[in-house]
């Protein structure tokens, strides 16, 4: 039901950015961490090139139960973050479980900040019954 860990973030401005984003250029970077429980069938394949682009979809039937922390700002120090996990279906059993940690949100676009850091430390989950 929770994914919890520690973070540390240093945003920059976006300065690249895709023709679809370029209105994000100049504002700040944002961290993103989201976890998925999905019934894939198979092992899933990113594929960023806009010619044949295949993103994961936190909408997509394929998703079970998602949840997401952002952050546009600096976490200076090691910070616990708690994800609660919401589902959209309790009646069918995940296949895998699908955790990402990105320093910039958009980056699967080709959009963020040259600098943006993003550090991760003791991933762990949590569940209630």
């Amino acid at each position: 039901t929770r994914l919890k860990g520690y973070w540390k973030y240093k945003c920059a401005p976006i300065n690249y950015t895709s023709t679809e984003y370029s209105y994000l250029k100049g504002r700040p970077d944002t961290a993103a961490v989201y976890i998925a429980l999905t019934d894939w069938s198979a092992q899933y394949e990113i594929r960023t090139n806009p010619k044949n682009r295949q993103l994961f979809d936190k909408n997509a039937d394929y998703v079970i139960a998602y949840g997401e922390i952002l952050s546009g700002k600096d976490i200076d120090n090691w910070t616990q973050f708690t994800i609660d996990i919401k589902y959209k279906d309790t009646h069918r059993v995940p296949s895998y479980i699908l955790i990402v940690s990105s320093a910039s949100k958009y980056g699967d676009f080709f959009t963020g900040g040259a600098g943006s850091t993003l550090l991760i430390d003791n991933f762990w989950l949590e569940w209630d019954y």
